[in-house]
């Protein structure tokens, strides 16, 4: 590698670390909301959810009809409904 190439590393990795520095005191959360955001919510005092053209539903409502209506179960050896492929970049 050439000199200038090696300067532009070396300032690429000084200036990320820098915003990295300068930009941490504005991304961390606090100890106290952070444990409000550990304690689970009940489901009756979740808003309700807006579910576009089927209109608004509550949490609970979802919660019994996920339970009545479980997803279906793939049957071993089948394919799936849809061929998942990861191209990568």
């Amino acid at each position: 590698m050439d000199r200038a190439s090696l300067i532009f590393c070396a300032l690429s990795v000084v200036l990320a670390l820098a915003i990295s520095i300068l930009g941490y005191p504005f991304a961390v959360v606090g100890a106290d909301k952070f444990a409000q955001w550990r304690t689970p919510a009940n489901a009756e005092a979740l808003p309700d959810v807006n579910l576009g053209e089927f209109g608004t539903v509550s949490v609970s409502e979802l919660i019994e009809y996920y339970m009545e209506n479980p997803p279906a179960q793939s049957v071993p050896g089948s394919r799936s409904a849809r061929e998942v492929r990861f191209q990568g970049c």
